[in-house]
C-alpha cells in the first residue's frame, strides 16, 4: 500500500476547519485513505486533533508518519500540527478539479459564505469572488430557515426542487429574509412556495458571486450546501448549464489541502 522514500512514508493530510464542521483527508500516492466530516462545537485546535487521531487510528499511522499537513478553512490558523496554510478558494478549486477534471468554474457554498473560482486549462485559479458578509447565500441561512418552517434540510431541498412557484424572499439580508418567511407563514402562503422562495433567495446571492468571475463549463459546486438538491436544481436554469457535484462535496477543501501537502512534501 505504501510508497517509501528512504525510511520515510509518503502520506499526506489536508484539514479544513469551517464554522460548523472540520474535515480531514489523508492521501497516499493520490489514493484517499481516510476522509471524514466532523460536526462539532469544539474550537479548531481541539476538533482538528480529535479528527486527526481518528484518521491515524483507522489508517494505522502515527503523526510522525505523515510527511506533510496543510490546513484550510476559516479556522486554518488554529490547526497546531499543520505545516502550511492555504486559502479556501485554492483548496476547493484543487479538490474539485481532482474529482472532476473538466471543472472550469468552481462554486463553494458552506456554512459561512460562498466563493466562486475560475480555473484555466491547467486547473490554476485565475479569478475568484467572495460573497458579502451577510449570511444570505450560505448554509447558515438555510439552517436558520429549517427551524422557522420546521422542515428538515433534506426534505426542504426536495420540496424546493419540485415546487412550481416561489414566494418572494429577500436575497440581501438574512434578518429581512427571516422576517419575510414568518410573514408569508402568517398570511397563508403554502409551505412549498415558502421553501422554494428561501432557496431562490440563496440562489440569487450565488448568482451574484458567479457572475463576478464569469461562467465557463464545467461548473462544479462544492461545500455542504452542494448536497441540497433544491439549490442545485434552482441554480441550473438560472445559469443555463448543468451543474456537476463531486461525490463528497463537503470534503473538497480538505482534499485540495491534502493534494497541496503531497506536492509540498515531495509526493507524486
Amino acid at each position: 500500500m505504501w510508497r517509501w522514500l528512504g525510511t520515510e512514508p509518503m502520506a499526506f493530510a489536508g484539514v479544513d476547519v469551517g464554522a460548523e464542521t472540520v474535515k480531514l483527508v489523508i492521501l497516499n500516492e493520490g489514493e484517499i485513505l481516510f476522509s471524514k466530516v466532523l460536526a462539532t462545537e469544539e474550537e479548531g485546535a481541539v476538533a482538528s486533533r480529535q479528527l486527526m487521531e481518528e484518521g491515524l487510528k483507522e489508517t494505522n499511522l502515527s503523526m510522525e508518519e505523515l510527511s506533510y499537513v496543510v490546513s484550510t478553512g476559516s479556522g486554518r490558523a488554529t490547526v497546531p500540527f499543520a505545516n502550511k496554510q492555504r486559502s479556501e478558494q485554492l483548496c476547493h478549486a484543487r479538490g474539485a478539479r481532482w474529482s472532476i477534471p473538466s471543472a472550469q468554474t468552481v462554486l463553494d457554498v458552506g456554512a459561512e459564505g460562498s466563493r466562486a473560482m475560475k480555473l484555466n486549462d491547467d486547473g490554476k485559479v485565475i479569478d475568484f469572488a467572495i460573497n458579502s458578509k451577510c449570511a444570505s447565500g450560505t448554509g447558515t441561512l438555510l439552517r436558520a430557515m429549517t427551524k422557522i418552517v420546521e422542515i428538515p434540510m433534506e426534505e426542504m431541498g426536495i420540496m424546493a426542487a419540485n415546487a412550481k412557484s416561489a414566494a418572494k424572499i429577500s436575497s440581501f439580508c438574512a434578518v429581512f429574509a427571516e422576517s419575510e418567511v414568518i410573514s408569508s407563514i402568517h398570511t397563508g402562503v403554502s409551505e412549498e412556495s415558502i421553501v422554494a422562495g428561501i432557496h431562490e433567495s440563496v440562489v440569487s446571492r450565488l448568482l451574484e458571486v458567479l457572475r463576478r468571475v464569469g461562467l465557463v463549463e464545467d461548473v462544479v459546486v462544492t461545500g455542504g450546501v452542494a448536497k441540497n438538491i433544491g439549490i442545485i436544481k434552482r441554480l441550473e436554469p438560472k445559469i443555463g448549464l448543468e451543474i456537476k457535484v463531486p461525490r463528497d462535496p463537503q470534503t473538497m477543501g480538505a482534499l485540495g489541502a491534502a493534494l497541496m501537502a503531497q506536492e509540498m512534501g515531495g509526493g507524486s
